[in-house]
């Protein structure tokens, strides 16, 4: 039973939480008293008070419970510090004095470490705030808030490590709160398995009880359906406010942007071997051609893809497909392209078997002409990503690569023949957020090949120079370089192989 200090800090924390002091809406102040509920997931829109709830939550546990720690694993540096200005808010609106301080060792987010506390009784209280990991799941004890869950790196595994900590005491309760993110994480998977309390808020809830949302542009007050009818992906719209869960593997081309880049006698599509009409039609292209060659022998294609580009276009003047071919063979059907009087550059995956057609074609045209791709390297983050509002300095090149091709469909820079088994090549690459909010780019593999078409499209483009900057690529020597056989050269090809560097030079 509460003995009468502990009856008296309840009451007057409800007295005050409903004063003026702190304006809570309907659907917060019920989170913000519920000092009963073990778990309790918060499914809630952006910008509606998630955070400020759950911060006013914390600090009313340390009050109610003197001496009480309350981690709360956060998907950001930023985000931490943000709650920690809330609970110091919360403190300041409830008259209670708090110290906080930032004991992070450096500025990188794995270590974040920020810390609020407040004595009531002579007791400390605190609010500990950490980078959310396992690790630090594993290393707390008393209540847990899990701030902004479905964008947790291995949620999965947090949870794993949290769960039996909290079981452990039934006085420790935990909080989930987040927006949506997609189906492949912990917060999907709890908020749908119907074994949890949820609670869910719209947009379209907390206008109603006076959110307001104000025009983009002309910022002016309007409604939740006017701001979904003026957003530009209805999909992240209804995910980001309207608790819905959108599937994050969305093909990164669309039947839109294929059916606006196919076109009647722009290229030929051949089987094994160019055909006489290819090459005649090759032959007669008057601007610069570049080839891309995604390299495969049993189980994917190899597809050679040769551009023309004539200014700020690109035709995609001839498609070879190859299947079960040894590379000698294959290096010699490239390098028929590779001597037309118009070509001048191709870029081929180099990874796995790939490095062997590179070095046959290396040989034969020169390393300036013949341009190797490590698909499982990294480069320095794009313009066009940058964009994108993302904070990474380096991504997969795989990434980079996808989504300049995407940017030229964009722009209605490309043009293609029509094929059903290239247009259902181009739509196997997926955008897939992790957890984390780390973006890859994924294939579907099926009896047709991986994406086969897509990234020799895409290498082809590489090799054209289309890139949004700052990565840039060139060839690496082999035997045949004169330069190859010093020391210092072979030197620096081995110490770029061993760091997988996207392209070696």
């Amino acid at each position: 039973m509460k003995n009468k200090l502990q009856r008296k800090i309840d009451r007057q924390t409800a007295d005050i939480a409903s004063s003026a002091q702190i304006n809570f809406r309907s659907y917060q102040f019920p989170v913000f008293m519920d000092r009963t509920s073990g778990l309790l997931i918060l499914h809630w829109s952006r910008q509606i008070g998630k955070s400020f709830t759950l911060a006013a939550w914390a600090v009313d546990r340390l009050l109610s419970r003197p001496g009480r720690l309350v981690t709360v694993l956060s998907n950001s540096r930023d985000n931490g510090a943000e709650f920690v200005l809330k609970a110091a808010e919360i403190c300041a609106k409830l008259g209670a004095v708090c110290e906080t301080e930032d004991q992070s060792p450096d500025l990188k987010y794995e270590n974040m470490r920020m810390e609020v506390r407040i004595t009531v009784n002579g007791k400390i209280g605190r609010i500990k705030v950490l980078a959310a990991n396992p690790r630090t799941a594993r290393g707390f004890t008393g209540d847990l808030i899990l701030d902004e869950f479905a964008f947790h790196e291995n949620s999965a595994a947090i949870w794993e490590a949290a769960e039996p900590i909290i079981s452990s005491n039934p006085d420790f309760l935990c909080r989930i709160a987040s927006t949506g993110n997609g189906k492949y994480n912990m917060f999907y998977r709890m908020v749908t398995d119907g074994e949890y309390q949820v609670m869910r808020v719209t947009r379209t809830d907390a206008w109603k009880q006076g959110v307001k949302i104000y025009d983009l542009k002309k910022r002016a007050e309007i409604t939740p359906d006017q701001a979904r009818a003026k957003s530009l992906d209805k999909r992240a719209y209804d995910q980001n406010y309207e608790c819905a869960f959108a599937d994050e593997n969305m093909a990164l081309l669309t039947h839109d942007l294929i059916n606006a880049a196919e076109r009647e006698l722009v290229g030929i599509v051949c089987e094994q071997d160019w055909s006489p009409a290819a090459i005649a039609a090759l032959m007669r292209c008057k601007g610069d051609l570049f080839v891309g060659v995604d390299v495969g022998r049993n189980r994917d294609l190899t597809v050679m893809t040769v551009f023309e580009r004539i200014g700020r276009e690109y035709f995609a003047r001839a498609i070879l497909r190859i299947e079960g071919m040894r590379l000698p063979q294959q290096q010699q059907r490239l390098g028929v392209i590779c001597k037309l009087p118009h070509f001048r550059r191709a870029a081929i995956d180099m990874t796995g078997i790939g490095l062997g057609l590179l070095e046959y074609s290396q040989d034969a045209f020169g390393v300036s002409r013949i341009l190797g791709v490590n698909f499982a390297s990294t480069v320095p983050t794009t313009k066009i990503i940058l964009a994108e509002g993302r904070k990474r300095e380096t991504v997969r090149i795989t990434e980079a690569m996808a989504t300049e091709l995407l940017q030229v469909y964009e722009d209605h820079c490309i043009h293609q023949p029509y094929d059903q088994q290239l247009r259902d090549d181009l739509r196997k690459p997926e955008r897939i957020v992790s957890p984390g909010g780390r973006v890859s780019i994924a294939a579907t593999r099926d009896e047709a090949g991986h994406a086969d078409h897509f990234w020799s499209f895409a290498l082809a483009l590489l090799a054209a120079g289309k890139s949004s900057g700052p990565f840039s690529y060139a060839a690496i020597g082999h035997q045949s370089d004169a330069r190859y056989q010093t020391g210092e050269i072979r030197a620096l090809r081995d110490k770029r192989f061993n760091s997988r560097s996207c392209v070696l030079v």
